[in-house]
């Protein structure tokens, strides 16, 4: 018996011990963990451009996300035409985006359909887009030119490495590596796109962020070194809100309270406060996908996300504009850039005096 109790005091106290290490580098991952450089900070993120306003991926719904609602970030879709053109759009079938078949892979670029005048929304079941007249899918080189600067999400839609390369090449022309985030949910897409180009921000795909989950739960994110530079974890809730009732339709009876139950576990755990917390201090972002509403904004921000990803730039702008509150983490971003800014520009400006004082010994002495 006192051989038992010994061996559970051990046990309790290894763990114990274990929880409260665990806990503490939650906290201070810096202890491990060299902080990741930010380079740009994002707190309005249009997905797809806007794709409840207007046709998305295209140029018109761009403009009015950058112009009319000040956004940060534009969030589109990248694969490849038969005549090699990468071309902004999401789904490989025509169908959807423009009412017949085939697919952009099998089109040169000048063979593309128009797309459709009422466009389904992916994020937001049962609704369509109906406004706009722009219904040309754009090059990713007109987009690149039209938005100079301005942080662009990337999403590769198909493990091909022309796609990959060009994508890259365009990148470097137009000087935008730090200031592009790419990836894909295939973690295959993710891995080749890092061996392409580290330098690149990309996201983690959807393995990862399965496996950020487990390791969170069991306590040992803390010790594990993470290679990915910005979370843009789906939100579960979005299927639990009012909206979703589309989706509950097509769900059997007998399954609709387990997938309840699932997605609210599982929003739990990816929206959790303490795991953003705790990736934001390792300089990891979080962005979450897709917010539509009121109700899913405030989740999002209060869970301490940095960014939105909406397909309704008009409604998070003004979600934003009256609740100033929700920009804390973009704002410590924003000022946390500035001041390595500063610290550069001062080290830069004391190189160049020491420049020009061993210049101006070196004259005196000849």
């Amino acid at each position: 018996a006192q051989a038992w109790y010994l061996w559970t005091a051990v046990v309790g106290g290894c763990l114990l011990g274990y929880a409260t290490i665990s806990c503490l580098l939650l906290r201070y991952p810096s202890v491990l963990h060299r902080r990741k450089r930010r380079t740009f900070a994002a707190a309005h993120i249009s997905h797809r451009g806007g794709a409840g306003e207007l046709a998305e991926n295209t140029m018109e719904a761009f403009r009015a996300a950058v112009e009319q609602h000040g956004t940060h970030m534009l969030e589109l879709d990248c694969q490849m035409t038969r005549d090699g053109c990468v071309v902004v759009a999401h789904d490989e079938q025509l169908d959807r985006l423009c009412g017949c078949e085939g697919r952009i892979d099998e089109l040169d670029y000048d063979q593309l359909p128009p797309i459709s005048a009422r466009l389904g929304i992916t994020f937001s079941p049962g609704a369509e887009m109906a406004s706009g007249t722009d219904r040309r899918i754009p090059k990713l080189e007109e987009v690149l030119r039209a938005f100079p600067g301005l942080p662009m999400n990337v999403d590769v839609k198909f493990d091909r490495r022309d796609l990959m390369e060009s994508i890259l090449r365009m990148l470097r022309e137009h000087n935008r590596l730090d200031v592009t985030v790419w990836g894909n949910w295939s973690h295959r897409i993710v891995t080749q796109l890092a061996r392409l180009e580290p330098r690149v921000p990309r996201l983690f795909s959807l393995r990862r962020i399965g496996l950020v989950l487990l390791l969170f739960v069991t306590g040992l994110l803390p010790f594990v070194p993470i290679s990915e530079t910005h979370y843009e974890p789906p939100m579960p809730s979005v299927f639990l809100d009012p909206s979703a009732k589309e989706f509950w339709r097509r769900v059997p009876c007998p399954l609709r309270c387990l997938l309840r139950g699932l997605f609210w576990v599982l929003d739990c755990l990816i929206m959790s406060p303490m795991l953003i917390g705790h990736l934001r201090l390792r300089g990891i972002p979080t962005f979450a996908w897709v917010a539509n509403t009121e109700e899913q904004f405030v989740r999002a921000f209060r869970a301490g996300c940095e960014g939105v990803m909406t397909d309704y730039p008009c409604r998070l702008r003004a979600f934003i504009d009256s609740n100033p509150w929700c920009l804390r983490a973009y704002n410590e971003t924003v000022e946390s850039l500035q001041e390595a800014a500063a610290t550069t520009n001062a080290t830069e400006g004391d190189r160049l005096i020491k420049k020009e004082d061993q210049q101006q010994q070196q004259t005196l002495e000849h």
